[in-house]
């Protein structure tokens, strides 16, 4: 079986031309890719962060598979990527 990492990317996009970037990666050891990808989208729905939190989020699948988790009312400066890489051992 292969092993699965759910990458969660948030931006936090600040007055002016500063921004922050904070990456998480989990792993999803010993599950087949569709066993990983409900995961993926467990994680996307349950999806929270502080800056994210202050108001109500929506939650979109792009073309790639991956998930978009972003402020419903459009008054944060922050995003979310939620996707499923496949991890390679080396």
């Amino acid at each position: 079986m292969s092993a699965w990492l759910i990458i969660e990317e948030e931006t936090v996009t600040a007055d002016g031309p500063a921004s922050h970037r904070q990456v998480k990666a989990r792993t999803a050891n010993g599950k087949t890719r569709e066993e990983a990808l409900v995961e993926l989208y467990r994680a996307a729905r349950n999806y929270n962060s502080d800056s994210l939190k202050r108001g109500t989020t929506v939650v979109g699948r792009d073309s790639d598979g991956s998930f978009w988790v972003l402020p419903k009312n459009g008054k944060s400066h922050a995003s979310c990527n939620l996707r499923l890489i496949e991890q390679i051992r080396t």
